[in-house]
Formats: C-alpha cells, sequence, structure tokens
C-alpha cells in the first residue's frame, strides 16, 4: 500500500512538474526517447552482426577468431563441422583480455578472461546539477563492467557516487552518467546527478 501511494505521488509530481514547466518537461522526454531509440539501435545493430558473423562461418582450418575493438571482445569458434558459436562481451576502457591457449588440447578453443571488474584510479571530472551545475573533480576506485565507484568533489559539496558507462546507447565511449550522494560544507546532505568524463 505504502508503495502504491509513493508510486502516486511521484506520478502526481511528474504531472505537477509537467504542466507548471511543459518546454521542461518536452526537453526530458525528447533525451529519454533519444536514448531509448539509441538503446534499440544498438541492440538491433549487435543481433544483426551476431547474425552476419553466424552466416559468414569461419575460413576452412580455422577453428577460432577473437577480435579486440574498442569496447567489444567478438569470439566465433567452431563447434563441431558446421556450428559456429558466437560471443560479444564488454570491455570497460579499465578491463583487460587474457587468452589461455591450451597446449595440451589444440582442437579445443582458447580460454578468453575478460578483467571486467576490480579496482583502479582514474581521474576523471565533469558537471553535476543539484539546483544549478557545478563542476566535479573526482577519483574512479572501483569498477563492475559498466558500473563505478567514485569520490567526487565541487565548489559546493563532496561526497560519493556511482556512475555508468552510456556507449551501450549513446555514442559517446568515454562519459558516464553519475550520481553523487554527500555532504556541503556546512554539514547538510547533498545530491546531485550529471556527467563524468575520465581523463
Amino acid at each position: 500500500m505504502r508503495l502504491a501511494i509513493k508510486f502516486l505521488s511521484i506520478f502526481k509530481s511528474a504531472i505537477s512538474f509537467a504542466v507548471r514547466r511543459p518546454k521542461d518537461a518536452a526537453i526530458i522526454l525528447l533525451i529519454f526517447l533519444l536514448a531509448l531509440a539509441g538503446w534499440r539501435l544498438n541492440r538491433e545493430k549487435n543481433r544483426s552482426h551476431e547474425l552476419a558473423a553466424k552466416i559468414e562461418g569461419l575460413p576452412p582450418g580455422i577453428k577460432q577468431t577473437i577480435t579486440i575493438y574498442k569496447d567489444r571482445v567478438v569470439t566465433k569458434w567452431r563447434d563441431g563441422r558446421t556450428k559456429i558459436v558466437y560471443q560479444d562481451r564488454y570491455l570497460p576502457p579499465e578491463g583487460r583480455v587474457e587468452i589461455a591457449i591450451k597446449d595440451d588440447k589444440p582442437d579445443t578453443p582458447s580460454e578468453i578472461f575478460i578483467k571486467d571488474r576490480g579496482f583502479t584510479r582514474r581521474i576523471g571530472g565533469g558537471f553535476v546539477y543539484t539546483g544549478e551545475p557545478l563542476p566535479l573533480i573526482d577519483l574512479k576506485c572501483a569498477y563492475w563492467r559498466r558500473y563505478s565507484l567514485m569520490i567526487g568533489i565541487t565548489p559546493a559539496f563532496g561526497g560519493i557516487g556511482i556512475s555508468r558507462h552510456v556507449d551501450d546507447f549513446l555514442p559517446f565511449r568515454n562519459m558516464e552518467m553519475l550520481g553523487l550522494l554527500g555532504l556541503d560544507w556546512e554539514g547538510r546532505s547533498k545530491i546531485g546527478m550529471g556527467v563524468r568524463l575520465n581523463f
């Protein structure tokens, strides 16, 4: 019941915002629709790549191919005489790829290890909106696939944040959306949303 009341309250606030500020609401809706369209386009593109790779197959005598391109690790290997297995995995900018070749089993495909989680020390910066746009300097501490944990500071407050790469629905590889929660210089809690780039 509480959840339904909370949902209705959020819905009422959204309607009230749209009525009071229709231009801002239209811009937010347009950004959301563009992001959704970009995500769908990227998904369909990946599916078409997979279908093309399966149809294309592998040259005779080749058991496996591994292609590392920007943030993708694409693997194709022959399973049996005719079946081609295709795998497309995300490689974070902080991650790395290790390939283990089995000398004692030459007919089996190589094992691929993608380090897509761990600790890092990457400095970045961007902007956070918390009633007004504020510049941000941050240090990324840990990552897990597209998500990261960071510590950020602005002229008004500092805190801990979570960021996410947006390269799966926008064409910007280095850009991340973030949420930052912390305290201002008088001890009051602050929350901000924004974007960041790795330096």
